[in-house]
């Protein structure tokens, strides 16, 4: 059985699509206000479609199957339309066309939700809060959830495994950020989860509001037909600059993100782990998003480098498939102060809060970490380049 839904920017329409009951978009009307609807896919005519299709929370994340289990749902499409498309990133719902609810009564920056996970200082007092979740839009494998903790969103996140490596990652990258004063950036904490294999999970508040709204680099890179002969980078910048984006802002920004994402070795910066923020009222983009998602650096899940040609050879889901290319877009080397890192001493006493933690393994991490450093440096004074 299909239902008729209005997709809604806020108290805005932007088009009206057939939904059927397992979450699946049949056919979407040939109206469109483009001017409010999403970026993905722009240039393709089924793009309304592919964006819906994407936004359904991914069957490998986490606990996921269990969570559609006590849900009564089959799929994830069938959860994320149940939940009518909600979102703590951007704005977009989707509603019935004969009902007469408004992004007032539905949007979840305002009202409460239910968690996921269960943790240490979560308010569990919630058995009248309203159906509708988040999470049902929530991208990413790892095991994850949005919550509300001490009366603020924030994003829960898990581990891979019986290690806490991701989340104490997210941590260490956040001392980073703060040691260089850039203040462009999510902060993580550590926070234990109940029942849970690992030691700690981590959580950082929403980034985005009522007045802001995140845009994934992809969305943007995806809204474009790229040329064959420009790269995946400057088809991005190209798309951002198209938009009004203070470029010179964003190149800085970006120079920074690399090298950062360089020295951490983080090799899942990929094209939903980044973008920009947009003014939800005159819809210009501000700035980059706060640099966020870490936690896949320092080698989490991967085999430890152990001499430099190791290093020099990181596969990465950036802008090029190994980091030293990436570092070829960036116009402004000494926008990181290598003076003003976290010390190996402080890597090795985030990862002995993990008492499943092999120390022969941190040993090796924090070795290469300094290596990473190292090389750097030279990079920075122009006595190494790469190709």
């Amino acid at each position: 059985m299909a239902n008729t839904y209005y997709l809604m920017r806020k108290n805005d329409i932007v088009t009206m699509a057939v939904i059927e009951e397992d979450g699946h978009m049949r056919s979407v009307s040939e109206q469109v206000n483009v001017e409010l609807a999403p970026f993905q896919y722009r240039y393709r005519p089924d793009w309304i479609k592919a964006w819906w299709a994407d936004r359904a929370v991914p069957l490998s994340q986490g606990r996921i199957s269990e969570i559609l289990k006590a849900q009564g749902c089959l799929l994830p499409s069938e959860y994320l339309v149940k939940n009518l498309g909600l979102s703590l990133t951007d704005h977009y719902w989707v509603k019935p066309t004969e009902s007469s609810l408004t992004w007032e009564q539905v949007n979840l920056f305002d009202n409460d939700f239910k968690s996921n996970l269960t943790f240490s200082g979560e308010d569990e007092k919630n058995d009248d809060v309203p159906h509708y979740s988040p999470n049902s839009s929530l991208q990413g494998d790892i095991e994850k959830t949005w919550s509300i903790i001490n009366g603020r969103r924030c994003l829960v996140k898990g581990n891979r495994d019986y290690l806490s490596c991701e989340s104490i990652n997210e941590v260490i990258a956040s001392h980073l950020h703060k040691l260089q004063g850039y203040d462009n950036y999510t902060d993580y904490k550590l926070i234990k989860i109940k029942d849970s294999d690992y030691n700690f999970g981590c959580y950082c508040e929403v980034f985005t509001s009522q007045s802001d709204e995140f845009i994934p680099a992809y969305a943007l890179y995806s809204s474009r037909k790229k040329r064959n002969d420009m790269s995946h980078f400057q088809h991005y910048m190209n798309v951002c600059k198209a938009l009004g984006t203070d470029m010179d802002q964003l190149q800085r920004d970006m120079d920074y993100q690399m090298i950062t994402d360089f020295l951490l070795s983080g090799y899942d910066r990929h094209l939903n782990n980044f973008g920009v923020i947009r003014d939800a009222e005159t819809l210009e983009i501000k700035r980059m998003a706060p640099i966020f998602d870490s936690g896949g650096c320092l080698f989490a899940g991967r085999e430890v480098p152990v001499n430099i040609d190791m290093l020099l050879d990181i596969k990465t889901n950036g802008f090029a498939e190994k980091e030293v290319n990436v570092l070829k877009y960036v116009k402004d080397r000494q926008v990181v102060d290598l003076d003003k890192l976290p010390p190996a001493s402080y890597i090795r006493e985030m990862y002995e809060k993990d008492d499943k933690m092999d120390k022969k393994r941190t040993g090796r991490i924090v070795r290469a970490y300094e290596m990473k450093t190292d090389i750097c440096r030279k990079w920075q004074k122009g006595k190494l380049e790469f190709r």
